[in-house]
């Protein structure tokens, strides 16, 4: 959490963030949450460094997706696809409800 607030990140990219921490870790391997940073890093500036949300966001999951393709545990990327990327695709940067997605097939709705 606190590197999404250093980053300037609001509630859904602290989100992001969290879940690719407690899946992924920090360790010094390609696919830990540091190097997941660091690649999205590369692609796109985050809010604090003067980027667009939006746009950092896509290059931090889409840094995520090529992370868990890496491991054949994670390989089933659609907690990213079909939830994260939906919200923000949606510009839903604050999870305001309604919501609607899906994860690994199974659909969810909060008011």
């Amino acid at each position: 959490m606190k590197q999404g607030k250093k980053d300037g990140i609001g509630t859904l990219g602290q989100f992001a963030y969290y879940d690719a921490i407690v899946m992924h870790g920090d360790g010094s391997d390609s696919t830990s949450f540091s190097n997941i940073r660091k690649r999205a890093l590369s692609k796109a500036k985050p809010p604090a460094q003067g980027g667009d949300e939006v746009t950092y966001l896509h290059a931090f999951l889409d840094a995520r997706v090529w992370a868990m393709k890496q491991e054949a545990a994670h390989e089933d990327t659609s907690r990213v696809d079909t939830a994260q990327r939906v919200f923000l695709n949606k510009r839903n940067l604050s999870l305001n409800p309604p919501l609607d997605w899906k994860v690994y097939g199974d659909s969810f709705h909060i008011d």
